[in-house]
Order: C-alpha cells, then structure tokens, then sequence
C-alpha cells in the first residue's frame, strides 16, 4: 500500500513540475506576444501621428494662403493661422489630463483583456490540483 502511494506521489511530482515548467514557457510567449503586440500597436500609432501632422500641417499652409488672399496680407493670413496652431495647442494643454488617463485607460484594458481568461483558468487548474493532492493525502494516509 506504502509502494502504490509513494509511486503515486512521485508521478504527482513530477506532472506538477511538469506543469509548473510548462506554466513558465507559457509566461514567456504570453510575455513575447505582448512585446510583439505593443511594438506593433506603437509603430502604427507613430506612422498615424506622422500622417495626421503632414496633413494638419498642408491643411493650415492650404489655409494661411486661403486666409492670406481673403484679406489681402499674407501675413495676416498666416498669423491667424499661428493664432488656431496656439488655441489648439492651449486645449491640448487645458485637457491633458483627461487626454492622458483616457489613452492609458485604453492601453491597460487592452494588455489586460487575455489576463482575466488566463487568470481564471489557471485558478481552476491549481485549484483542481490542490484539491487532488488534499485527496491523495488524505486517502493514503
């Protein structure tokens, strides 16, 4: 009876390390696949920043020229244009930290989306396996 349950144990050991190395490997894609993620989101979002200023800024030369024509002085046209470039500029500010807990809200639900399907599996896993060995212990006592 000592030999089956001392077999029984050593075979319990050695699929818990087992499925503690395995656990571990699966941290370091988990971890690799976020790296990956996050590098890829980073590059998109600076591609589209790059755009957007190309854009916002031929717009506003577009309408320097536009205003400059309208009243007649280039330079006031684009000195009114500076005027909207500073009250953009003085809202970014005003808002920043809105704009700030807002973009970062939005990054950690991202990363955190995968976490709680990958939590609650695991807690029901250790569970199941704390709960055999509580079993195992208590049979062969």
């Amino acid at each position: 009876m000592e030999n089956i349950a001392e077999k029984t144990f050593a075979e319990l050991k050695e699929d818990i390390s087992t499925y503690v190395e395995l656990r571990l490997e699966l941290l370091k894609l988990n971890t690799y696949e976020r790296v990956a993620k996050t590098m890829a989101v980073f590059s998109y979002g600076i591609v589209l920043v790059l755009l957007a200023f190309f854009a916002i800024l031929f717009l506003f030369l577009a309408l320097g020229f536009f205003l400059g024509e309208l009243l007649g002085s280039m330079a006031l046209g684009f000195v009114l244009v500076v005027g909207m470039y500073l009250l953009l500029f003085g809202i970014t500010m005003f808002f920043k930290r809105k704009i700030t807990s807002k973009v970062m809200n939005e990054i950690i639900t991202a990363m955190m989306s995968k976490d709680e399907k990958d939590n609650e599996e695991s807690f029901h896993y250790l569970f199941f396996v704390l709960y055999s060995l509580w079993i195992f212990a208590f049979y062969f006592k």
